[in-house]
């Protein structure tokens, strides 16, 4: 199964390359132009059916101090310790298959890295694997945009 899913998200990434090959970048764009090329490889993943969770709502749940979800941070271990959401667990995405065991099968999981395209890979695999999880749409920029406090 673990091999199964290594495979998904290698093929996944290969369908998302020219989606962002086209994506040409200007310093006049400011990035908005890969954002919005993320954005719709991200509505065009196989079997996603658009499990998105606006930012704001992940935030009113860690405000109402709920235990039912848990906040998967999945960017690289540096980035993690650079600021990230007080409780949040960090698996890093090229680990997760390996640490499935780590990702709670009875809550809700909001996955959130610093590009929604990489939240969608996770969320892919985790599905598959029957967790219930969310893509935390803006990542951590969008928690940011909330200002929000991140911890190191």
């Amino acid at each position: 199964m673990r091999t199964a899913s290594k495979i998904f998200i290698i093929a996944v990434a290969i369908l998302a390359l020219p989606a962002f090959m086209t994506a040409q970048c200007t310093d006049k764009c400011a990035g908005s132009c890969l954002k919005k090329a993320a954005e719709t490889f991200v509505k065009s993943v196989p079997g996603n059916d658009m499990f998105l969770m606006p930012v704001e709502t992940l935030a009113e749940m860690v405000d109402a101090g709920k235990n039912d979800y848990m906040i998967l941070d999945i960017r690289p271990p540096k980035h993690y310790a650079s600021g990230h959401i007080d409780g949040s667990i960090n698996i890093p995405l090229l680990v997760l298959v390996e640490k499935l065991d780590s990702v709670p099968t009875d809550k809700k999981i909001a996955v959130i890295c610093s590009l929604d395209t990489n939240s969608a890979f996770g969320v892919a695999v985790l599905r598959m694997h029957n967790r219930n999880a969310w893509i935390v749409e803006g990542g951590i920029f969008g928690w940011e945009g909330l200002e929000r406090p991140l911890i190191k």
